[in-house]
């Protein structure tokens, strides 16, 4: 079940962000503040914050606001089952006119997943703008009513 997250999932939405981070070998050892549960907590309160429910535990989340999708993990298990793909989906119907988000350069997997899902590289960072220091990539999706100029 995808519903909106409570102020109680931000220390599992944050455990689940630090799984990836400390399974990813070329990721810095150091988590960066957007990772920490006061972040979660701040997130929840003032974004769009979607949860995958499990029974009692959640297997993923999405965090987005006015049109920029901040974060989507999912937990070692959830992967690779369309997961991510029905939470983002959940989010672009929450913002018809189209959605942006920056990816680690080196995440080819997260990059690979966001353009299956219709996103495209637009842009180039040299990691001055994140937290982590590291090259990322700009992606933005659109829905084909915003491309070829009509309205939704």
């Amino acid at each position: 079940m995808i519903e909106e997250a409570a102020l109680k999932d931000a220390a599992t939405c944050s455990t689940i962000m630090h799984e990836w981070i400390y399974e990813t070998e070329w990721f810095p050892n150091n988590a960066p503040e957007s990772a920490s549960e006061q972040a979660m907590k701040s997130r929840i309160e003032t974004d769009h914050v979607l949860v995958a429910r499990n029974g009692d535990s959640i297997d993923g989340f999405v965090a987005f606001s006015d049109e920029y999708v901040e974060c989507l993990y999912l937990t070692t298990e959830a992967r690779d089952k369309g997961l991510g793909a029905r939470l983002l989906s959940r989010a672009k119907a929450q913002n018809p006119t189209g959605l942006a988000l920056w990816v680690l350069e080196k995440n080819t997997a997260a990059r690979r997943f966001y353009a299956r899902e219709g996103f495209v590289e637009t842009a180039f960072g040299d990691g001055a703008d994140n937290e982590e220091g590291l090259p990322d990539v700009r992606m933005e999706w659109q829905p084909e009513e915003v491309k070829n100029g009509q309205t939704a």
